[in-house]
């Protein structure tokens, strides 16, 4: 993500079994980040 000439880089974790959650997640928290 990136904001003017900043990067922002969202670390969320898991397992191979919450992966689809996690990348919700990341999304989630940056669509937040950009309001």
């Amino acid at each position: 993500m990136r904001k003017g000439p900043i990067v922002i880089v969202l670390l969320t974790g898991g397992d191979k079994s919450t992966q689809d959650a996690d990348i919700v997640r990341a999304i989630t928290i940056a669509k937040e980040w950009k309001e």
